[in-house]
């Protein structure tokens, strides 16, 4: 769903539409199983219907609870509903089963999600949230021999620069065959790339990392929401002031 789709549904369903939070509901229905699941692992714990379920309401109250002037993307936040909201009836579930000690809570991270339960706990999340995800990203960095420290470094310093790999990633993300060929290294479809970017075959050479670093987060936006946020707020900046400029 494109932004301004979510933007508009979002306003609708907050108005009391009904359809409006239907079609949230049905358009993330996967985005909400995913979330329940990646929590669950982390939990070491199987998915049963009770959590999808949970993970449903969630997010249904995530739409309610959005506050778009907080400068947070939508789903970066829905995710953090269902994450405190399963904490939270994983800890009932376990205390009416008398096995609390198998959810024993022990690390800060959780214990702020679990806390999350009035509005101010929850936003304050938002902060722990992004650092999650970004470990998560340094990880998934690091199988393809990419630190984080590395990217920084690699950065473009020229906006025109750095809007024009942005383009390019976005074209690697969706392409398979190019992500596959540079993800491995291996005959690099250099030719193909640069008549499609417009970026010269030694400008996608010097920069293959810097490219394979964003199309990892184009190709999972649902995973790495802030990251993938702010990307989008980067190629959108530099649209304006080219606008402007002309």
């Amino acid at each position: 769903m494109d932004e301004e789709t979510l933007r508009d549904l979002l306003t609708r369903a907050q108005r009391g539409e009904s359809e409006a939070r239907n079609a949230l509901l049905a358009a993330y229905r996967k985005f909400i199983a995913d979330s329940v699941n990646a929590y669950l692992r982390h939990a070491s714990l199987k998915r049963r219907n009770d959590e999808l379920s949970v993970g449903m309401i969630a997010f249904d109250e995530a739409v309610t609870r959005f506050q778009p002037e907080r400068g947070v993307p939508f789903l970066a936040f829905a995710r953090l509903v269902i994450k405190s909201r399963l904490a939270n009836y994983l800890r009932q579930e376990a205390r009416h089963r008398e096995a609390a000690s198998a959810l024993e809570v022990s690390d800060a991270r959780v214990e702020m999600q679990v806390a999350a339960a009035r509005d101010e706990a929850l936003w304050e999340a938002v902060a722990q949230d992004r650092a999650e995800e970004i470990r998560d990203y340094e990880k998934l960095l690091a199988a393809f021999g990419i630190t984080i420290e590395e990217l920084v470094a690699l950065s473009p310093k020229h906006a025109d620069c750095r809007a024009s790999l942005i383009r390019a990633a976005t074209l690697l993300a969706q392409e398979e065959e190019f992500f596959r060929r540079f993800a491995t290294g291996k005959r690099l479809p250099l030719r193909e790339m640069a008549r499609r970017t417009g970026l010269s075959p030694k400008v996608i050479c010097k920069h293959r990392k810097y490219l394979l670093a964003l199309a990892i987060i184009f190709r999972e936006p649902e995973r790495f929401i802030y990251l993938h946020s702010y990307l989008k707020g980067l190629a959108k900046g530099r649209m304006a002031h080219a606008g402007n400029a002309g």
